[in-house]
């Protein structure tokens, strides 16, 4: 993302044309969309992970998710960084709703039946990111794989 592009997104956000929740659920959405590519392919196993996620998360019907997910998609396609969405959700997510966020990045890697390592290694980056401690990421790995409750 350029600087013209941030400064944009900063103005549209401060003038409300963009309300905070609006840029969590695009911030989540973008992540999840990261992650989905990081193995370099996305499987549609993953991709309905995404929108069932988004649905139930945000309350959103099929058609809302999709979209949300489809601009997500778009995003991620040329976002170099994932610092500016990381921002935004660690300052208006607690904590707990961050590790539930790392919760949905494993539900993503675990769709297609397996864990590639550049996806474990994305996932352990956005954690750090977000300042979930690795207890705490293991225990949302569990939780996602349905091993512990």
């Amino acid at each position: 993302m350029g600087i013209f592009d941030r400064l944009r997104d900063l103005f549209a956000v401060e003038n409300g044309q963009v309300d905070a929740d609006e840029a969590r659920r695009f911030a989540i959405a973008l992540l999840l969309a990261e992650l989905s590519r990081a193995d370099h392919r996305v499987d549609e196993s993953e991709k309905r992970t995404i929108v069932e996620l988004l649905t139930n998360r945000f309350e959103l019907n099929r058609q809302q998710a999709c979209s949300l997910l489809e601009r997500a998609e778009a995003k991620a396609e040329k976002v170099v960084s994932l610092y500016d969405y990381v921002q935004t959700l660690n300052a208006q997510l607690d904590y707990a709703e961050r590790c539930d966020v790392i919760e949905m990045l494993w539900q993503v890697a675990y769709a297609d039946g397996r864990i590639d390592t550049y996806e474990e290694h994305e996932l352990r980056k956005i954690a750090d990111l977000l300042y979930v401690e690795d207890p705490d990421f293991i225990r949302a790995k569990l939780r996602a794989h349905g091993d512990e409750d």
